[in-house]
């Protein structure tokens, strides 16, 4: 019985052709690779939305466009914007935020990127340049060259709204709550956190 056992395995490996092998090791072979590169695609496209997901809601860059925020922020200059802030982050005093333009250029991106001056409830003046804020002057050290001589009534911050200005305040060199009136705070898009770029300028604002 053993020697016919082991005549009837020779015969079965007699049997099996060269070709046959190397087709069935093939066979083993391309779901390996075809599970790999699905998983290559997975991951992709898993990145893909991820990005997609954190410019949308959370992160994204944005562009300077102008001279309105001189010294600050010069025509060019590439920014971290937090798009959380204004929807789930709150807005203080000071923030460089990102809004849309309440009357657009023709040419424009639509969008403004302005500093915080007055919350809801604030009263905003200017007196011969200087900043008033609730009766009390500002020290602003953003503000790079002497600021026009304007005057500019109190105005008190409606709630839901934000009082809005460039850095820049030689005379008409910014378009802003002076021009246009305080906005709503939904207008807000995301506040500027960092300077990307140029390299010379980076930094937190």
């Amino acid at each position: 019985m053993t020697n016919s056992l082991a005549e009837e395995v020779a015969g079965m490996e007699m049997e099996q052709s060269p070709g046959q092998s190397g087709k069935g090791q093939s066979n083993l072979w391309r779901p390996n690779w075809q599970r790999e590169l699905f998983a290559l695609m997975r991951m992709i496209v898993i990145a893909v939305a991820v990005v997609l997901l954190l410019n949308r809601f959370v992160l994204n860059l944005s562009v300077v466009e102008g001279s309105s925020m001189r010294p600050s922020l010069e025509d060019g200059d590439w920014l971290l914007i937090s798009r959380l802030a204004g929807s789930m982050l709150p807005i203080h005093r000071n923030d460089v935020i990102i809004i849309r333009d309440p009357n657009p250029l023709a040419g424009s991106s639509g969008y403004l990127v302005k500093r915080v001056i007055g919350l809801p409830g604030d009263v905003v003046e200017l007196k011969k340049g200087q900043l008033l804020r609730n009766g009390d002057t500002v020290d602003e050290p953003y503000v790079g060259l002497q600021p026009a001589a304007e005057n500019f009534r109190p105005i008190t911050v409606e709630p839901g709204h934000l009082f809005v200005m460039g850095d820049n305040r030689q005379w008409r060199a910014s378009r802003d709550s002076r021009a246009f009136g305080t906005i709503e705070e939904k207008a807000i898009t995301g506040r500027a956190e960092v300077v990307l770029w140029p390299l010379d300028r980076t930094g937190r604002l």
